[in-house]
Parts: C-alpha cells; structure tokens; sequence
C-alpha cells in the first residue's frame, strides 16, 4: 500500500486548503482525527496511507465523486477566504497590533441588554464575564478590522449596528448568549 511522510502529505492538503501547517498535522496524526502509521522512532516519522489521507481529505472538503460540483455542502469560496482572514488576523492580533479598543461601561451593556430584551439577571452575568476579562478598571475590548478579542476568541463584529461598540457588544452578548449559562 502506497504511503505518504508527513511533508509530502502535507503538500496534498494545502492543495486542497485545509491546512498550511505541519503541526497542525501532526497534532491529527497524534489524536486520530487522521490515520497514521506511528514512527518507531523520532528520526522515523509518521506515515499516512493513501487512502485514508484521501478519505481525510474528502471529508474536510465534503467532495465525492457522486456529487456535482456546485452542491450545496462543497466548500464555499468565502469560507476559504474567511479561514484565511481568520489566520491573518490571529497572526497580526498575536503581536498585539489592535486598530483600538472600547471602553465598555455598564450603562452601555444595560442599554444593550434593554434593546435585546434580556432579562437583568443575564446582565448581570454579561457585566461579570467582561470585568473578569479586563485587568484593567474601566473594561476595555480590544478589535482589530471585522473582530474582536474576548477570553482568547476571535469574535466577529455585528454589522447590523452602526457605531463600533454596538458592533462589539452586541456580537458579544450573542456569543456569551450562545456559549455561556445554559
């Protein structure tokens, strides 16, 4: 059975955009997500056979052969472009290079908690999550073009608002709605 290193494997799944990084490889290698041969030795390195490295890939790009090619679960091109806008961002946000920062009050949560309709006890919770995410004494959110950074998660701004903070609190009073308190 025909088998791939780790490098060559590599240069098959940046064809097909899933990633660019050998760690990130490995790291699937280690946990499962794609079947590997395990080295014998360090100096040996992983193996990938063929047809679970294309069965990996298939997966990740949801293309089978049975499909026509503008099928609804092929991956998008603004996916690609966002997975990227995404790297870019991290990268930049890693050296701590932000546009800015707001500063966030609880008046301002309370208002938006007001338009949501929420009730105060998630106000409440919103105002507390924030204040424990700043060292600052006055809250501040730092945000780089369409995101933000709130407990090391890149967030996307909401657009629907037109000032920057309502882009911000409110696309984080979704995501703490979304993935807090159940």
């Amino acid at each position: 059975m025909e088998q791939y290193t780790v490098d060559q494997a590599l240069e098959k799944l940046k064809q097909y955009k899933i990633t660019t990084h050998k760690e990130s490889l490995r790291r699937w290698l280690r946990n499962g997500t794609i079947k590997g041969v395990e080295p014998a030795t360090r100096k040996d390195g992983w193996r990938i056979n063929k047809d679970d490295l294309w069965s990996f890939i298939e997966e990740r790009t949801l293309v089978n052969e049975t499909q026509e090619p503008n099928a609804t679960n092929v991956v998008k091109e603004d996916d690609v472009r966002e997975f990227y806008r995404s790297e870019m961002w991290w990268e930049i946000a890693r050296k701590n290079m932000f546009e800015g920062s707001v500063e966030v009050k609880k008046t301002d949560v309370r208002s938006c908690i007001k338009q949501k309709n929420y009730s105060e006890k998630f106000e409440i919770y919103i105002w507390n999550r924030i204040t424990e995410h700043t060292w600052q004494a006055t809250p501040r959110i730092f945000y780089l073009h369409d995101a933000f950074l709130f407990s090391s998660q890149r967030i996307k701004m909401d657009t629907n608002y037109k000032e920057r903070k309502e882009q911000i609190l409110f696309a984080l009073i979704e995501y703490l709605r979304n993935n807090g308190i159940k």
